[in-house]
């Protein structure tokens, strides 16, 4: 059984990351502890990944799908909204440009 990514797949995954950048947007506002720079480059390299997808097998597809489902989630590892909160969302993204190939689309840390 293929899980390719079906047009809607896609755009849905590319919604839920700009829909996050965004709320991330506003939440920046008001808290001066939110690396919006480094939530920006994570937003997108996960969507060069998502245009990508048509490109990967199924398992750099289901790949990019848990690692745009890991950057929506506020409280992972390190909570986004602390300080260094999206180091452990590029260090994800980075080893799935690595797994999937596609290292050129890493996020730059620091």
């Amino acid at each position: 059984m293929s899980d390719s990514l079906p047009a809607h797949g896609v755009r849905d995954l590319r919604q839920k990351v700009i829909r996050h950048l965004e709320e991330l947007a506003r939440e920046a506002l008001d808290n001066d502890v939110v690396d919006l720079g480094l939530a920006a480059r994570i937003a997108d390299a996960l969507l060069s990944l998502i245009r990508a997808s048509d490109d990967l097998d199924d398992r750099g597809r289901l790949a990019v799908r848990g690692a745009v489902d890991y950057f929506v989630l506020n409280r992972d590892e390190e909570p986004d909204l602390g300080p260094d909160g999206f180091v452990d969302d590029a260090r994800i993204v980075n080893d799935t440009c690595d797994a999937v190939g596609l290292p050129e689309l890493k996020v730059r840390v620091g």
